[in-house]
């Protein structure tokens, strides 16, 4: 009873079985060169352009490095790096020795600690009690507190403490400099001088800070719209761009001279639903910020962002408030370059290598040199990748029914019941 209940089944799962497909394979290949002419032994790297950022995921996930020759395909390890700004602030010891008042003027000198002697610093962070002042900065160093040698000549600093924000710059950034004493002049343009708000600095805090430029690809925008929602009170720019990839940078070149501060958001589109009143859009936001004439560098305001997700089409919304809208010059949207790095074997040279990528089948590769990525030297020979080329892709298989038509299948299903009604009676008699 139980063989014939078996082959009953068996028979049921053949007859539901419609069609099955191959594995997806890699959409895309580029041919990797220099590797056969290099006198490198090891390791190399290779700038991947924004149309292979376009079409991988953003680990990196569906590509992989294949070399082949006549007899033999081999997985070839590799690791990607984006090469991002990056900033490094190293403390340096200094002191508030002296402060003081010469007519409409505060001055605060501070002193390099003897251990430090020979550092130079670049930026001076200041922490001041009061929390709502606009005052200009004349920074001078000096090595003996007689002659002084300007640092820094009308550089502004600003605090804004309300119900509405919170915001402050007092940061002073200039050259490396390597003075023993740093003087701080403060002065208030004010009708009200420093007469209800005397300047009372609870701490400077010194720094050498490091950086580390990194390496931006501009993005093409193909559509730009800015309009103003006077409901709202938002200048709303609307932007699309060439490729899909990841945004690292914006700069927004702003054409006024008064000051401002207003929130700045930058968001992304999500998707779209179409309804009976037309298209809404489903923006979410990827970075909120600042957009302030104090930091305004040239007439430019930027912004690292720094993001994973991909689209081509952006908002930038600034909140006027009932401010006058701001007159937008310039947007500028760019993504940081990635590099790939890869490992060949001196006895491997001979081979022909593939970059592929696209198969969204594939998990990310685990390789040992991922976990020695701080051991591998930037300065490398640089590889060419040739023109992408499309795999071509099988075809999904159908496999037909066994009985299209139906009649045939009611037929076979009345004669495997018939059969087994036999068999069944006869083991009942026999029982």
């Amino acid at each position: 009873m139980k063989k014939i209940i078996f082959q009953f089944s068996f028979i049921l799962a053949l007859l539901f079985l419609s069609n099955s497909t191959f594995a997806q394979n890699f959409l895309y290949k580029r041919e990797i060169k220099g590797i056969k002419k290099s006198k490198q032994t090891e390791w190399y790297k290779i700038n991947l352009p924004i149309e292979i950022i376009e079409k991988t995921n953003t680990n990196f996930s569906d590509i992989r490095i294949f070399g082949v020759s006549d007899s033999d395909t081999l997985e070839t390890p590799f690791l990607v790096k984006k090469i991002t700004q990056k900033f490094q602030n190293e403390e340096v010891d200094f002191e508030i020795i002296n402060s003081s008042k010469k007519e409409n003027a505060y001055f605060f000198t501070l002193e390099k600690q003897e251990k430090n002697n020979e550092e130079s610093i670049n930026l001076i962070q200041l922490d001041f009690e009061n929390t709502n002042f606009d005052w200009r900065i004349k920074l001078e160093g000096s090595q003996d507190q007689n002659e002084w040698f300007e640092v820094l000549s009308d550089y502004r600093i600003i605090s804004i403490q309300n119900e509405f924000t919170n915001y402050n710059f007092t940061k002073l950034a200039f050259a490396n400099s390597k003075y023993k004493y740093y003087r701080i002049k403060l002065t208030n343009k004010s009708e009200n001088k420093f007469k209800s708000n005397i300047p009372k600095l609870n701490a400077a805090t010194v720094f050498l800070q490091k950086t580390t430029t990194g390496n931006f690809e501009e993005i093409k925008i193909t559509s730009q719209n800015i309009k103003v929602d006077k409901e709202k009170k938002q200048t709303i720019i609307d932007i699309k761009l060439a490729h899909s990839v990841p945004i690292d940078f914006l700069s927004l070149g702003v054409k006024n001279d008064f000051d401002y501060y207003r929130n700045i958001q930058f968001k992304y589109l999500l998707d779209s639903v179409i309804t009976q009143k037309g298209v809404v859009y489903n923006f979410v936001t990827l970075h909120t910020n600042t957009l302030s004439s104090i930091e305004k560098q040239n007439g430019v305001s930027s912004f690292l962002i720094d993001s994973d997700t991909k689209s081509d089409h952006y908002q930038i919304i600034i909140d006027n408030q009932d401010n006058q809208p701001l007159d937008i010059e310039q947007v500028k949207i760019k993504t940081y370059q990635n590099q790939l790095f890869v490992r060949v074997s001196p006895n491997e040279k001979t081979m022909n290598y593939f970059l592929m990528y696209g198969n969204q089948n594939l998990q990310k590769p685990n390789y040992d040199i991922v976990r020695f990525e701080n051991t591998i030297s930037t300065d490398l020979p640089s590889l060419e990748l040739e023109a992408q080329q499309k795999i071509p892709q099988k075809e999904v298989e159908k496999i037909k029914p066994l009985f299209e038509n139906s009649l045939w299948l009611w037929l076979l299903m009345g004669a495997i019941i018939l059969v087994l009604t036999v068999f069944t009676f006869k083991m009942m008699k026999k029982q």
